[in-house]
């Protein structure tokens, strides 16, 4: 039975597994954060994969060849009447587990951490070009994230 006060359309492939991040999980989290971004209405792909992937991606998109934690990929179209499309958001897993033990953060919070970020990059939020826009994003980053983190 569909949850009827989800108002956004969340569209999660996993190409790893994982017992702890689950479909479940990445929808209800995606969730709370657009929330937090008085979001409505709004349809994001969120895809898992792993290093080798996201550094294709990475490799092709950007012209880095290595992989990374996040990237995103910004739409902001209209879908018929319903939804406006921010994009897609694509996390390394391995990459975020190495980087959660590495900085002291469950593999749920990096995961969380990480959604942030991508989405706030789907919303334009950049933090490469300045120290002021780089303040604004990590700050709203850091807002969602710890008010977030308790309901984890």
């Amino acid at each position: 039975m569909k949850n009827k006060t989800q108002k956004n359309r969340i569209l999660i492939n996993k190409e790893v597994y994982s017992k702890e991040i689950t479909k479940k999980f990445l929808k209800d989290i995606t969730e709370k954060i657009l929330s937090e971004l008085n979001l409505n209405n709004v349809e994001i792909s969120i895809t898992l994969t792993d290093n080798e992937r996201i550094r294709e991606i990475n490799k092709e998109w950007r012209g880095k060849d290595k992989p990374t934690d996040v990237l995103s990929f910004p739409q902001d179209e209209t879908i018929g009447y319903k939804y406006r499309l921010l994009g897609d958001v694509i996390i390394s897993l391995p990459y975020a587990k190495a980087q959660a033990e590495e900085i002291g953060l469950t593999l749920r919070e990096e995961v969380l951490r990480l959604l942030v970020h991508g989405i706030l990059h789907l919303l334009g939020y950049d933090h490469e070009t300045n120290e002021e826009d780089a303040k604004i994003m990590f700050d709203l980053q850091d807002k969602i994230f710890d008010k977030l983190t308790c309901e984890l």
